[in-house]
């Protein structure tokens, strides 16, 4: 997999506060270097967290140009087209995104006070989001600028995502459902974002948001060798539940459910080892057999890979 060049390489401004809760409380929590892109010069980011909510995020942050060069074409930095046929047999083979839309669609339809039955999905990447929301029978507009994902988009179906980032969207009608899923991270001002996505929901209508968990039990044994929540540049915030419920209150939500979702691929533990034969297939076994209790336990000590959350417009 091929991955896009760094252009425009500017770092942004110098944050003085958590771009979650607000709190001036911020310390330096450690340095990562960019070295995931195609001729990357290892440069440095580097990660402060907040006293009062732990969230983190980067200080400075790439520039707004910086994250738009990559993101034309994909949100997974992708720098040449990708087949639906792949995309569905990656699916096949390890169920992950069509698991997830599904349980989001459906948690967003039930927390959706409203009698407004059109959804906005959020950098709707590969569809499959758009796609659950659908089923549940919702009218759907989803917008994503990446041009690689947004072809898959189209065969997946049938229509076509409207090809901006967030910012430069502009409905002309509200909605009963907002969808976020792994894009909150992305997002240079989280606290606009948000104020923005309620000025587009109806009075009853939820948000259903999906961010990496900053406290994950990957990010403590692994640090900044973790790359789910720290995949530097492109994930510029990194949320903890305490810090994405305080995002979410502060601008008028109320929140009805949050959860954390961990889910390993089978091949995890393999790959990193360096196996192959039949050492990979016991340790694919192995990682199976123990995915499900793993995974449980996670949750329940809030150390999970993923925080889904659901808010309603007050």
């Amino acid at each position: 997999m091929a991955y896009a060049p760094a252009t425009s390489e500017i770092y942004g401004d110098v944050l003085h506060e958590c771009v979650a809760c607000g709190s001036q409380k911020i310390s330096y929590w450690r340095t990562k270097n960019f070295q995931y892109t195609d001729g990357a010069d290892n440069k440095e980011f580097h990660i402060y967290r907040c006293v009062d909510c732990g969230t983190g995020f980067l200080n400075q942050p790439p520039h707004v140009q910086w994250l738009q060069a990559i993101y034309q074409y994909s949100g997974q930095a992708l720098t040449q087209p990708v087949t639906i046929e792949d995309v569905l047999a990656r699916e096949a083979e390890f169920p992950n995104c069509t698991v997830d839309a599904e349980r989001m669609a459906r948690h967003a339809d039930q927390y959706n006070y409203s009698d407004n039955r059109r959804a906005l999905d959020i950098g709707s990447g590969f569809g499959f989001y758009t796609r659950a929301l659908k089923k549940a029978g919702y009218q759907t507009v989803s917008i994503n600028p990446g041009e690689y994902e947004n072809e898959v988009f189209r065969k997946l179906n049938g229509d076509e995502p409207v090809p901006v980032m967030f910012e430069d969207f502009e409905p002309t009608e509200p909605f009963g459902v907002v969808l976020m899923s792994q894009v909150l991270e992305h997002l240079l001002e989280p606290n606009r974002a948000i104020r923005k996505v309620s000025s587009l929901l109806t009075a009853g209508g939820v948000l259903a948001c999906a961010v990496p968990n900053y406290d994950s039990f990957l990010v403590r044994l692994l640090g900044t060798k973790d790359n789910a929540c720290l995949w530097v540049p492109e994930h510029v915030n990194y949320f903890t539940e305490q810090g994405l419920t305080a995002l979410l209150e502060q601008n008028g939500f109320h929140v009805v459910k949050v959860e954390q979702i961990t889910r390993v691929p089978f091949n995890a533990l393999s790959r990193r080892l360096g196996l192959s034969g039949r050492p990979a297939a016991a340790a694919d076994a192995l990682v199976r057999f123990v995915q499900i209790p793993f995974a449980g336990l996670m949750n329940f000590f809030g150390l999970g890979i993923y925080i889904n959350l659901y808010a309603v417009k007050k």
